[in-house]
């Protein structure tokens, strides 16, 4: 199944819940996430995490439980914020990510089918093997419901290899 970069986020873009074409709120921050990943560092990039095959346990309080998701994670674009991809159907006017201590934090506006979400995270861990990301996220606009106006998530990333053969970088491995 190829991920329709879609929170996140996030996503946000979400990273994210709010953001996300999923209704489900699920797959917005692991799609955000999925587009982590290691690319040459200009000066002052955010770190990214490296490619491969990561699993990516994501839970938050608009969330009923637990999700994980297993994906290949390619190459981010020089300049791109590698913790918030674009996806389609939405449009960020803010989508930064620099170095912090300890790893890299994020800061994204984006409005979709209604809403605008404006979401904040920061990154920590190695990069290479484990890393966790926070976001809160505040959504705003006529299709975001009550519970769903501030938001908190986390995404838990753990490296298990490369990716299998034949399969493309963003996409979900099942």
């Amino acid at each position: 199944m190829r991920f329709k970069i879609g929170l996140a986020s996030a996503a946000t873009v979400a990273l994210l819940v709010a953001c996300s074409n999923d209704q489900s709120g699920a797959a917005a921050p692991a799609q955000a996430a999925a587009r982590a990943e290691a690319a040459p560092a200009a000066v002052g990039a955010a770190p990214a995490p490296r490619p491969g095959l990561w699993e990516h346990v994501i839970s938050g309080d608009s969330l009923p439980q637990p999700t994980t998701v297993r994906v290949c994670v390619g190459s981010t674009p020089a300049g791109a914020n590698p913790f918030n991809a674009p996806q389609p159907g939405v449009t960020c006017s803010e989508n930064k990510a620099s170095p912090a201590p300890g790893g890299a934090a994020f800061h994204s506006v984006c409005e979709s089918q209604g809403m605008t979400v404006v979401s904040d995270g920061q990154v920590s861990g190695d990069l290479n093997a484990a890393y966790q990301v926070r976001i809160a996220s505040r959504a705003s606009g006529v299709n975001v419901p009550q519970e769903m106006t501030t938001t908190t998530t986390a995404i838990d990333a753990k490296r298990l290899g490369d990716c299998p053969a034949g399969v493309s970088p963003d996409t979900v491995v099942d």
